[in-house]
């Protein structure tokens, strides 16, 4: 498959040709975590990233795939693909990027001494073969419909450097901009690239990320323009600044974030799966959308409906019908006549919805005879318990946006990071996942994802309760040429420019 290079033109209204220089300052909401794109696990690190590293491919504006440090591709078979580079490529060390490098990070990658999330997401490769410089060849172990849609994905796909240490915390990518310097809770900064590929981007001289603890302040923030753009986590709010400041350009997300609970499985009680069903079925899953979301998002599964590889809908999943009775009944035949203490449920401090709706499932699960005692924790610690598996029983952290279905259902493989962590183990399940990431057909993948749901849902190894946008960005019109993204990641910083 050949690609041809992307145009990038100026919308209806703006200059016909951009103007370079300026600074763009962004307000976020949460710190980055890491800033290896190997090893990081937090979405809060993904807008950074996006910025700093590049991948073989990409997603446009309508979220189709083009090209990146890849100009073509090619399929000799199903399982077999070899991608030519561009050449000419620096890395921000001024290393030359060429196929070793790619080599280099799969194989880093599919390294369990480097405990990334990603291994399970690229486990069909049995090879990563240098064929020269500027080519690359890709061996499957069996069709992967996800393949390239991780590819195109920052930072799943991002590419790193051979021999460069410490990327986690001085990261080296060949993106548009070059990390300059990071105070936590303050202030992340970047600065254009020189040797970026693509002429004449990006636009931007520097691009300055500012830290705000809540959403109260970050709405401030935008308000008084001390800052350019920013996004928020509460519809209501983003609602109401473009109705009274008419130069807000406002992007409603797409519905992309779900709300799970995590249940450690690898001792009591959750080992039991007639404690696990009493939990779903004590859960009024509704009464939260409207509760918590204002009716702004819906009952979930495992995958949000904007996803790739998805489905249309949730419709009917095992266990999610609200019965305390039934759930009370089901305790009862685990030995547990009079209720249940799970003890601690953790969950993300920082996020107000999170918490607002852990708080309503915790007075929902006492009518059942359910006790958790809630336990707000700070994201770094928290994403620490979940990664390793050493949280006592209940913990929520949210699954945003990712490439394909199959990353969500990668969670719960048996041999990877977060299945051992959790505690799953069904071979059943997993030949499932496998089969559904195997099939090409659109329509017939869809439908095994919805009965991979369906059997998640009734074996409850992890307990979703709704689904609905990540994030509504929110920016002042001099701030021309980008694009929001269905991913909620900033790649078009690259293409955006000030009118000023």
């Amino acid at each position: 498959m050949l690609f041809s290079a992307p145009a990038f033109a100026a919308g209806d209204g703006e200059r016909a040709t951009p103007v370079a220089g300026g600074m763009l300052t962004i307000g976020a909401d949460a710190d980055p975590i890491g800033l290896d794109p190997t090893t990081v696990t937090a979405f809060s690190s993904s807008d950074f990233l996006a910025l700093i590293y590049t991948g073989l491919l990409r997603w446009n504006a309508g979220m189709g795939i083009e090209p990146d440090l890849a100009v073509s591709y090619e399929m000799p078979d199903e399982k077999t693909y070899i991608f030519k580079l561009r050449e000419g490529v620096k890395f921000h060390n001024g290393q030359d990027f060429t196929a070793e490098d790619v080599k280099y990070t799969f194989d880093r990658i599919l390294d369990p001494a480097t405990a990334s999330k990603l291994r399970a997401q690229y486990s069909s490769i049995s090879a990563v073969t240098v064929v020269d410089p500027f080519t690359v060849k890709f061996e499957l172990e069996a069709p992967n419909a996800a393949f390239l849609n991780y590819l195109a994905t920052a930072p799943d796909g991002a590419i790193v450097p051979k021999g460069v240490e410490d990327l986690a915390t001085k990261p080296v990518g060949t993106g548009p901009f070059v990390f300059e310097s990071y105070q936590p809770n303050q202030q992340f900064t970047l600065t254009a690239n020189p040797d970026y590929y693509e002429e004449g981007l990006p636009y931007l001289s520097k691009v300055v990320f500012r830290f705000y603890k809540d959403q109260s302040t970050l709405s401030s923030a935008l308000r008084s323009k001390a800052i350019d753009m920013t996004w928020l986590k509460d519809p209501k709010v983003a609602a109401l600044m473009t109705r009274t400041s008419p130069q807000l350009v406002s992007a409603p997300g797409q519905t992309s974030r779900t709300f799970p609970i995590w249940l450690n499985m690898k001792a009591k009680p959750f080992d039991d799966i007639r404690v696990r069903r009493a939990l779903s079925l004590a859960t009024d899953r509704e009464a939260c959308v409207q509760t918590v979301l204002g009716g702004s998002g819906k009952v979930g599964a495992m995958i949000p409906e904007s996803q790739v590889g998805g489905y249309d809908g949730v419709g009917e999943m095992p266990y999610y019908r609200h019965d305390p009775e039934a759930a009370k009944k089901l305790l009862a035949e685990a030995g547990y006549p009079d209720g249940i203490d799970l003890g601690d449920y953790i969950v993300v401090a920082a996020n107000p919805l999170d918490v607002a709706c852990a708080q309503i499932l915790q007075q929902q699960w006492q009518a059942a005879g359910i006790t958790v005692k809630l336990m707000p924790m700070e994201t770094a610690p928290l994403l620490n318990q979940w990664s390793t598996g050493t949280w006592p029983t209940l913990l929520s952290v949210a699954l945003s946006w990712t490439p394909d279905a199959d990353a969500i259902f990668q969670y719960l493989v048996s041999d990877s990071k977060f299945g051992k962590a959790i505690g799953v183990s069904d071979e059943k399940l997993d030949a499932m996942i496998a089969a559904a990431r195997s099939e090409v057909d659109a329509a017939a993948r869809a439908a095994r994802n919805m009965e991979i749901q369906r059997y998640i849902a009734d074996n409850v190894y992890i307990m979703q309760v709704y689904q609905y946008p990540l994030r509504w960005e929110i920016w002042w019109d001099s701030v021309k040429g980008y694009e929001p993204l269905a991913a909620n990641i900033r790649s078009f910083v690259r293409t955006t420019w000030r009118d000023e």
